[in-house]
């Protein structure tokens, strides 16, 4: 019973991290204003919405990340965040599900 609460904190621990990390990753937006206005970070649900309108890039497409809260303000729809952190720990639940059946692993075994 303990194994499987450290198991459930550590997986919920680790789709916090991977979520989190997924507001690096670079989102391409249309360079007009109203665009760059609510510019959405965040996979696998978006759930920051950043307004990066102080800046003018050139052409009509613009590949951007998370930029820094002082120049640029955002908001976090944290139910969104939340939909995506059970997203990725049932996949992460999954994954490990897939390696405990492929390679005969089961909790408690080989205890004497």
């Amino acid at each position: 019973m303990k194994k499987k609460v450290v198991l459930g904190i550590g997986l919920l621990l680790a789709a916090v991290g991977i979520v989190l990390a997924t507001l690096f990753l670079p989102v391409t937006v249309g360079t007009g204003t109203e665009e760059l206005r609510t510019v959405r970070l965040g996979w696998p649900f978006w759930f920051v919405v950043q307004d990066q309108s102080r800046y003018s890039p050139p052409g009509e497409v613009w590949t951007t990340r998370l930029l820094s809260p002082w120049e640029c303000s955002f908001a976090v729809v944290w139910w969104r965040f939340l939909a995506s952190c059970a997203a990725a720990a049932g996949l992460l639940w999954l994954v490990l599900r897939a390696v405990a059946l492929l390679t005969g692993w089961r909790a408690g075994a080989g205890r004497a």
